[in-house]
């Protein structure tokens, strides 16, 4: 019941951060797929997305942002190993790539992470007030892309950062940063 509190105050942290207040989020019914006909199947639309990959992003901000030097597998494995589940791999191996998440076991998947996590913390990260103002989705031969636009500030100047995310089974992880 605690996570389900959290997730809902955090879909309205969401949409009250810089995204339109006449959005809503729906669920479309679609008989297109159905397995008998009659049955219906829900599928989420575009904003159910935007939402759960809006909530993605905040916890990956986080715990990039979020050292524990006291957590043990920090000082075993490196500060950044809680983010690489959040991100795709990227390296060589073909049949890993796109369709895996980094190991940070494995340094040169680690140094990806913490070459990423580095970069976040140096853009979006340096702005605790950033805000969502875009969303689009992009079909391209790795999958499909869900790339977030995110206004920050960094130095007192405003920027703006893209985060573009594939789906692997369903959970969004990181793919790019624009």
């Amino acid at each position: 019941m605690k996570s389900f509190l959290l997730f809902i105050s955090l879909c309205f942290f969401v949409f009250s951060c810089g995204n339109s207040p006449e959005k809503k989020t729906e669920t479309t019914l679609d008989t297109a797929h159905s397995k008998t006909p009659g049955q219906d199947v829900m599928r989420p639309t575009r904003d159910s997305d935007s939402t759960s990959l809006a909530a993605v992003i905040h916890e990956f901000l986080r715990i990039c942002r979020s050292v524990d030097f006291a957590d043990p597998k920090v000082q075993e494995l490196g500060p950044f190993y809680k983010a690489a589940p959040f991100i795709a791999y990227q390296g060589d191996d073909e049949s890993r790539k796109w369709k895996d998440v980094a190991d940070y076991t494995k340094p040169e998947e680690k140094i990806q992470v913490d070459d990423i996590c580095s970069k976040i913390n140096s853009t979006v990260n340096q702005d605790s007030n950033y805000k969502f103002i875009g969303y689009r989705i992009e079909h391209e031969s790795e999958g499909t892309w869900h790339a977030m636009t995110i206004s920050h500030k960094k130095k007192g100047e405003n920027k703006r950062t893209a985060l573009a995310f594939l789906k692997i089974g369903d959970t969004f992880v990181l793919g790019d940063i624009d």
